[in-house]
């Protein structure tokens, strides 16, 4: 009689950690796909934060509560950071925040023969 519900919880800690993990993929896969976006010659930052929360919300919108990501560069690389706080299946368990940065090369173009 007890047995029965410690494995009901049990599963659903299993579920909520697999969640929690298909999420952060999920970021990790859209700040990657951002990052290399943004450093894309005549791109910004901002465009490839729009594309991250853009594919977060195609792979993962409904597993997330809340998401956000942002972009940053310093005129050779640029970075994509996103967070996101997991859906919660059990009510007294608080939330799973996950995170996720990419950092690419922004490109250039070098004319051939220029030093």
């Amino acid at each position: 009689m007890l047995v029965v519900p410690l494995v009901l919880l049990t599963m659903l800690f299993v579920v909520q950690y697999g969640l929690a993990y298909y999420a952060r993929q999920v970021l990790a896969g859209a700040t990657q796909d951002g990052a290399s976006a943004a450093a894309r010659q005549d791109s910004s930052p901002e465009s490839g934060a729009a594309l991250a929360e853009d594919l977060i919300d195609e792979g993962g919108g409904s597993l997330l509560d809340s998401y956000s990501a942002s972009g940053t560069s310093d005129g050779q690389t640029v970075t994509v950071s996103a967070s996101g706080e997991v859906v919660s299946l059990l009510p007294f368990f608080g939330t799973i925040t996950v995170r996720a940065q990419a950092t690419a090369k922004v490109e250039s173009f070098d004319p051939q023969g220029a030093p």
